[in-house]
């Protein structure tokens, strides 16, 4: 038993969860079919994928378990909250096949644990890492692409206006800036353009892109075209003065950043400087670090540092974060 309380040996089984984990998503993607604009915008269908599909659709025990899913996260109003996640993120999965998913390693993985440690704070350990992990990492995915959305959106409306200077209509603007920018900016009017394409109207496919999205500065541009069709002007006058607007936004953001740059050097140093030194302490003398995971209270004390560690980044980051 204490070969499986060797770090080398508990990082292969965090290593085989994380892989159980991706299998598992990957199957419940492909039981399900797609219900979204997504295949229209592809440019190819996926002749590997959709037999996959086919024969995985086949199982009337994955679908119940889908069903039972979602209709229990309709009950308990989390599934509309997971579905706008993964639009945001862009992340081809349907909200239920996520949370099967990740109730099933949820169970799995934490039990797993226990059998190979029979330690209570591994076992307490790995069911709050996969209880608020997938969470968390959807979150960063969805913040993540919403940030270089925005990093797009001021040199897209400039071209957008440019365009329309020479002479084109809004739609065929929007279509050709869809084919020259790069994602997220790019998939996302592809999909503007093929909703229009299917009898959608300009401004409502542009408002759902921008609930979709969730970008405050997307909004006031679909928001300031919509006033235009309305009263009418220069649309592309009117965009290139939302543009510069967001370009002076995105300077006072950068100048905030550089000024908070020590606070978040400190939390990430907070978070690196004791597991590496800890790392470092038990590759020089592991027998001297051994108690800390072999003994119950080193254990306790193991976890009791990394939730107030955890606790101590988040702290940090709320101090140095400043809206603009």
């Amino acid at each position: 038993m204490n070969t499986l309380r060797d770090p080398q040996v508990l990082m292969l089984i965090l290593g085989v969860m994380l892989g159980l984990t991706v299998v598992i998503v990957t199957l419940l993607r492909m039981g399900a079919e797609q219900e979204s604009i997504d295949h229209f915008v592809q440019k190819r269908p996926d002749r590997r994928a959709q037999k996959l599909d086919e024969a995985v659709a086949k199982s009337p025990a994955l679908r119940r378990a889908v069903e039972l899913t979602a209709n229990l996260a309709q009950r308990r109003g989390a599934l509309g909250s997971v579905e706008r996640s993964l639009r945001a993120a862009d992340v081809p999965i349907r909200p239920a096949e996520l949370l099967l998913a990740h109730f099933c390693v949820l169970i799995i993985v934490p039990a797993g644990v226990f059998v190979l440690t029979r330690s209570i704070v591994f076992f307490a350990l790995a069911a709050v890492l996969l209880a608020l992990g997938p969470m968390y990492t959807l979150r960063f995915i969805v913040m993540s692409r919403r940030k270089r959305f925005n990093a797009q959106l001021p040199d897209a409306l400039t071209v957008l206006a440019g365009s329309l200077r020479a002479g084109r209509s809004v739609g065929q603007a929007m279509e050709s800036l869809s084919r020259e920018l790069s994602d997220p900016m790019g998939r996302e009017l592809r999909k503007v353009v093929a909703e229009m394409r299917l009898g959608r109207s300009l401004h409502e496919a542009l408002s759902d892109a921008a609930d979709r999205i969730d970008s405050p500065d997307f909004r006031w541009a679909v928001l300031a075209m919509q006033i235009q069709a309305e009263v009418g002007g220069n649309l592309a006058e009117l965009l290139d003065q939302v543009a510069a607007t967001m370009r002076e936004r995105l300077r006072m953001k950068g100048e905030v950043k550089a000024l908070t740059a020590e606070g978040r050097a400190s939390a990430l140093m907070l978070v690196v400087l004791v597991p590496g030194l800890g790392l470092v302490m038990s590759a020089v003398n592991r027998d001297y670090m051994a108690p800390l995971v072999t003994t119950t209270i080193g254990q306790v004390i193991l976890g009791v540092s990394i939730v107030m560690i955890v606790g101590g980044y988040f702290w940090m980051t709320k101090l140095i974060k400043v809206d603009v």
